[in-house]
């Protein structure tokens, strides 16, 4: 299995090495240009737009420009703001947050583009449901001579939704809700909770797990605690060992809530998520502010080693200055398209659900999501990752930011959050990923119904998301960092189809785009111009 979790790192590392950084901020460059800077020129004007969409907009579609917003950024905002960045700056170090800022800027080209497209060649189908996306704008906008583009595409959407939508989510939800329940392990029975520990093999520090059971018994008796990693077995005290619930608790209870809400299709997801995110967002970024107000004298230094680090990788892992820079916008773009999904298609399949009859304002509000989840949510994140200091565990010492340590993942920022000095911060940050992590699979449940709908029929939706449910519990068991580099993957091969159709489209795009200045933005022409 080992050899495997290599092979995955080596393909993941060669397609972040190069290919597709250069497609997708290629891409997002191009679309900034030839649209004139539209993104940062209609900034605020989208907001407008967006406000006005609340209660529902003309033309055919089954949830609000609103909702539609919501569901996208249910999609985006996930862990990928909380857990994602920590691993960017973990692995690619502050350096990373600069590039992500970066393919955040030029996505917002991208995801008009390709949302906007959504709209304007989206289908009704006899059920009376809209379905549109990156597969339905190949389809309808490039021919039949390109449907093996559209297949890639779908393919790739359940690939990523699997992945990135799916088991990433559950993963993450489930490691904030043990990491949280830490505090609480005298009240947890030990039927259902573990005792956790850090081990070393080869050097490579990790965490090793005994029955909760076992490790109470052996803080009675005063035997030792034997377990295994990697192969390698161990004899540790029991007070070695952390207890907290066992992960599949969490696990079967996401399972059941996802089931609740996806059952009912996109109006129940849209309704949910036009309730639940703006609510969590608000909640977090309040949150996250109090934190960086607290550590105010640390902001400065901050955003220094964000933009040094970017040019020179000094803080970032690997070798020679280039090797590092090269490490820090690697994971910087990869993490960033993880976050906000500009130009990887997938949020276009939301707001081709949206009640409007403009292509062109719709586009606007989709480029919101990629501003307000990286720009705004994503910043938050790191931030505070940088500016709090503690005592945070790195083999047998400890060092003084939990991005230099051996914590992984959404354990970074929930270990952040704890040694602030905010009231219950570990407690509040475990609900706010879990939040944002059900909100997202919520979201990509949608995403990958519609590309398993076009690719074998409509009678697919209900088994679909009956697996959907599995696959989220499934995932709560999973080794994390596993998880993540086969996200990369995933999010590669939904990406790189999908770019190059908003590559071919681009004429189209720039031509209603066009039309619609010149006839004046509240005269945009409807889904069905030619």
């Amino acid at each position: 299995m080992e050899q495997f979790y290599a092979l995955v790192d080596q393909v993941s590392a060669a397609i972040w090495g190069g290919p597709m950084i250069l497609l997708l901020l290629g891409t997002g460059l191009y679309f900034m240009i030839r649209l004139r800077l539209r993104p940062l020129r209609r900034l605020f004007p989208a907001f407008g737009e967006l406000w006005a969409g609340r209660k529902g907009g003309a033309g055919s579609g089954d949830i609000t420009p609103w909702q539609a917003l919501s569901t996208a950024l249910s999609g985006q905002v996930g862990t990928g703001n909380l857990a994602g960045v920590a691993t960017a700056i973990s692995l690619g170090g502050p350096g990373a947050i600069f590039w992500m800022w970066i393919t955040a800027l030029v996505g917002m080209a991208a995801a008009y583009a390709e949302s906007s497209l959504a709209v304007r060649f989206r289908e009704t189908h006899p059920d009376g449901h809209v379905h549109g996306g990156p597969m339905y704008y190949i389809k309808n906008g490039l021919g039949k001579k390109w449907g093996f583009l559209a297949v890639l595409f779908a393919a790739g959407t359940l690939f990523s939704a699997v992945a990135t939508g799916n088991m990433i989510q559950s993963n993450s939800i489930t490691q904030a809700m043990t990491e949280a329940s830490a505090p609480f392990s005298e009240s947890i029975p030990c039927q259902i909770a573990v005792g956790r520990t850090a081990v070393e093999v080869n050097g490579d520090f990790g965490n090793a797990y005994a029955s909760a059971c076992t490790v109470a018994a052996a803080a009675e008796s005063g035997e030792l605690v034997t377990v295994e990693r990697m192969g390698e077995t161990f004899e540790l005290p029991a007070e070695a060992f952390t207890v907290m619930v066992a992960n599949w608790v969490p696990g079967l209870i996401l399972a059941i809530l996802v089931f609740i809400v996806i059952i009912g299709g996109i109006k129940s997801i849209g309704s949910f998520a036009g309730k639940v995110v703006p609510f969590m967002a608000v909640v977090y970024l309040i949150s996250a502010m109090f934190i960086l107000a607290l550590n105010l004298p640390a902001l400065p230094g901050a955003f220094a080693t964000i933009f040094t680090d970017a040019f020179t990788g000094s803080a970032a892992a690997g070798g020679f200055v280039g090797s590092s820079i090269m490490i820090a916008l690697r994971f910087g773009v990869e993490r960033g398209l993880f976050s906000n999904e500009a130009g990887q298609g997938s949020t276009a399949i939301a707001h081709a659900a949206s009640k409007t009859d403009s292509p062109v304002r719709q586009g606007e509000i989709a480029m919101l999501g990629t501003f307000i989840d990286t720009i705004v949510i994503c910043t938050m994140t790191a931030l505070v990752i940088l500016v709090v200091q503690g005592a945070y565990p790195n083999g047998a010492e400890t060092v003084g930011f939990a991005w230099q340590s051996q914590l992984e993942a959404s354990e970074v920022t929930t270990a952040v959050f704890r040694e602030s000095t905010i009231p219950f911060g570990g407690i509040l940050i475990a609900v706010c990923l879990t939040l944002f992590a059900f909100t997202t699979i919520l979201g990509w449940s949608y995403y990958a119904e519609q590309a398993l709908t076009y690719l074998v029929g409509d009678w697919a939706t209900k088994p679909f998301r009956l697996m959907w449910v599995v696959m989220v519990f499934f995932g709560a068991l999973q080794q994390v960092d596993f998880i993540w580099k086969f996200g990369g993957i995933a999010n590669a091969a939904m990406a790189a189809p999908n770019l190059i159709a908003i590559l071919l489209l681009s004429g189209v795009v720039i031509a209603y785009t066009k039309k619609a200045d010149e006839e004046g933005q509240g005269s945009n022409p409807s889904s069905n111009d030619s």
